[in-house]
């Protein structure tokens, strides 16, 4: 039977409810007979995500608990499948799902379609954006049109050009030749959209002098009689690197940190930095180095791939950064480097949108606000949640009774850009979208109507399927219920209402809830709501906000919950938390997502509520400089490299101040997350061959690189952190 159907047909369940008492002395048949697969079919667009469930069923129809399942696709040119269900629609086509246990499979049937934007053309890449050759030489550059939505547009025919053809050609298909020395832009076009690339070329004969040398890591910490290999690298002045150089190595204090003209540093004495410096043909760099103690002792940390608890969802950030509120000058100057250094240096993987109850609202502010300046903010604000309905027909949606403009806005300035700067790393991003507006007056059009709060969830989905091709990965029920007189029941029904018009319609999004504003207000809501028919059915993941007190038994009976329902768990707000409170929630409340609070704001005052801060960009300043939030800088050694979709693994040791946590990310690599409370060294074995990176956080130092390692699958990792924090080792 399908979630849909659960839910759907309550007199169904009593029956069976009925059916199973009158047989209760018979021996449950665990033999699996059926594999359903729910939704049993689907259309989804280019792009688009959609979860599947699989369940085992025996002669009876009965669910057989506690199976694992094979899920494979085909053509899986047409839809990709994880190993956790998820389908990602590759091409336009038709493609079969199967998921497999003890030897019987059940199938779904994919439609994909183009998405309506995917072949109007939004912007155009090169690759690479810069190049160098030498005179009489030659390099190949890739174009790619994308839609608005980022994804690659096939078939298209692209015009080369090159500013300066004495100095570089280019050929139709990409080909550029360097002519004679000096630097040319070359440029792909196609459907009015260009891109270009800086292409350099040198003069024969000058390609092997060095320009520039660099060592990596630039600084490093070493302990007394330990060694670390620095690795020097030269480029010429078109910027390539050049083999066979040898480097002249030296030391400014060799009596704390010596090194060898191979570039391997020995701690010596504990003291420092120390400078390192590395010398060929007139040009140098330098990394410093900082000795520290021997520790008087070691623990040892044993990693248990094969023991597997939850898979992960996000490291989440409220889509906030200061967008309305903060000087316009400065949020367009600053926006780039805050969504640059929220993937690539900290690893936000999801975000939470809020669906503001007010969306359902003839007339759009947001233009009257920004950029006509018509309103101030307050006039702004004062419509986010004040609900005009549609019409008096919830099963009739008038388009022109629902506002955009902020949403789009939100979507295109930070969500799109985002998805695309993870993508090009490997992760990928998580879009939680939730209903807010619990308090507002209005907002009991929604509370106390079902059928009204899922006209609207349907019209936000269908709008951002339609403008973007996707929708969002979940749908968070509504944000702190306890504070709005949404009791567990209206949770539960508004729920079922949105799931059924929402897959009626062919979006099968996880749902999130109830996230009240403390844990224990949590759980008593989520007692209540279990008890309403096809709730275990669709709810997906336990949520909630980490404020008042938080015990342990508070995280265990949470988790315990989750367990025994087959759902996850998520801690979806709480400012002022730092690593200590995640690893905590991790490892006892087994969370799959876990959000501090917003992503970025304009200030200077650092409360641990916002994951960046950024100065100079109040209203009336234009001269933002981006800063990493203090609890930020450990959060990240968690986040950074636990991509979406990680599944936690065992990991044990033996000394009680280093707490690990471990991960296998769905490309297999193995990460390592070790809460120290105080400096010291120890061994982690357990590890796949292969190397690993190193990298720490303490008090006195942020992303601190060791050395890179290399082991086989019997040895293990010795590595030291010099004071309390964490320390992350993750495969390369």
């Amino acid at each position: 039977m399908t979630r849909l159907a659960r839910y759907l047909v309550p007199g169904l369940l009593a029956a069976c409810a009925g059916d199973e008492a009158v047989v209760s002395n018979v021996t449950p048949d665990n033999r699996v007979t059926q594999v359903a697969i729910d939704p049993p079919s689907a259309s989804i667009t280019v792009g688009a995500n959609l979860t599947l469930r699989a369940t085992a069923l025996n002669s009876l129809g009965r669910e057989v608990v506690g199976q694992s399942f094979t899920w494979t696709s085909s053509p899986t040119s047409v839809v990709s499948v994880t190993a956790a269900g998820v389908a990602t629609a590759i091409s336009a086509g038709n493609a079969t799902i199967t998921a497999t246990t003890a030897g019987v499979s059940g199938s779904s049937s994919i439609t994909v379609t183009p998405a309506a934007q995917d072949t109007v053309v939004a912007s155009v890449t090169i690759t690479p954006t810069t190049a160098s050759l030498p005179v009489g030489g030659t390099t190949t550059l890739g174009a790619s049109a994308l839609n608005a939505a980022g994804a690659v547009i096939g078939g298209k025919v692209f015009t080369w050009a090159s500013s300066a053809a004495s100095i570089a050609t280019v050929s139709a298909s990409g080909v550029v030749t360097g002519v004679g020395a000096g630097s040319a832009t070359i440029s792909a076009s196609t459907a009015g959209k260009s891109a270009s690339a800086s292409v350099t070329v040198t003069a024969a004969g000058t390609d092997t002098v060095i320009a520039n040398i660099t060592l990596q890591p630039p600084s490093t910490t070493v302990v007394v009689g330990a060694s670390a290999t620095l690795g020097a690298v030269a480029t010429n002045a078109a910027g390539q690197s050049l083999a066979g150089k040898t480097f002249t190595w030296s030391s400014s204090a060799p009596s704390v940190a010596s090194v060898n003209a191979t570039g391997v540093v020995t701690g010596v004495t504990v003291g420092g930095p120390v400078t390192i410096t590395a010398s060929a043909q007139g040009k140098s760099a330098t990394s410093t180095v900082t000795v520290s103690a021997t520790p008087t002792s070691s623990g040892s940390i044993t990693v248990n791939g094969a023991q597997q608890f939850q898979r992960m969802t996000g490291w989440e950030a409220l889509m906030e950064i200061g967008q309305a509120e903060c000087d316009p000058r400065a949020y367009q100057a600053y926006r780039n480097e805050v969504l640059d250094r929220a993937a690539n240096e900290v690893g936000i993987n999801r975000i939470r949108v809020g669906l503001r109850a007010g969306i359902e609202n003839p007339v759009d502010s947001w233009p009257l606000y920004r950029p006509l300046g018509q309103l101030t903010f307050n006039q702004w604000a004062a419509t986010w949640f004040s609900v005009v309905n549609d019409n008096n027909d919830p099963s009739v949606m008038n388009p022109a009774g629902f506002i955009w403009g902020y949403l789009d806005y939100t979507i295109e300035q930070l969500i799109i850009p985002l998805k695309q700067r993870l993508q090009a790393r490997g992760d990928d991003l998580w879009f939680n979208i939730s209903y807010t507006g619990a308090a507002s007056p209005t907002g009991v059009l929604h509370r106390d109507n079902p059928q009204e709060y899922a006209e609207l969830v349907l019209a936000v989905f269908q709008h951002i399927q339609q403008k973007y091709g996707f929708y969002p990965n979940s749908f968070e029920l509504v944000n702190e219920p306890n504070i709005g007189q949404w009791s567990p029941q209206k949770v539960a029904n508004n729920m079922l209402a949105a799931a059924q018009r929402l897959n009626q319609a062919g979006f099968f999004p996880d749902f999130v809830g109830p996230t009240a504003s403390g844990i224990v207000a949590t759980t008593q809501y989520f007692d209540q709501m279990v008890l309403i028919p096809g709730v275990k059915q669709t709810l997906t993941e336990i949520s909630w906000h980490r404020f008042g007190q938080v015990l342990p038994s508070d995280l265990t009976g949470i988790a315990q919950r989750a367990s025994a329902n087959g759902m996850r768990t998520a801690m979806l707000e709480h400012g002022g938390s730092g690593y200590q409170d995640l690893h905590e929630d991790l490892t006892l409340g087994n969370v799959s997502a876990w959000q501090q609070f917003g992503l970025a704001f304009c200030g200077t005052i650092d409360t641990g509520g916002m994951y960046f801060l950024v100065s100079g960009a109040k209203v009336g300043e234009n001269n933002p400089v981006v800063n990493t939030g203090k609890m930020t800088k450990y959060l990240r050694q968690y986040f950074r490299y636990v991509a979406l979709r990680a599944v936690r693994i065992g990991a044990a040791s033996t000394d009680a101040r280093f707490a690990p946590v471990a991960f296998r990310n769905a490309n297999g690599k193995y990460v390592v997350v070790v809460k120290a409370s105080a400096g010291g060294s120890f061994t982690v074995g357990g590890l796949p061959s292969g190397t690993y990176g190193i990298d720490y956080t303490t008090p006195a130092d942020y992303m601190k690189p060791l050395a890179d390692v290399t082991i086989t699958s019997a040895q293990s990792i010795t590595t030291a952190i010099p004071d309390s924090g964490v320390l992350t080792i993750y495969a390369r």
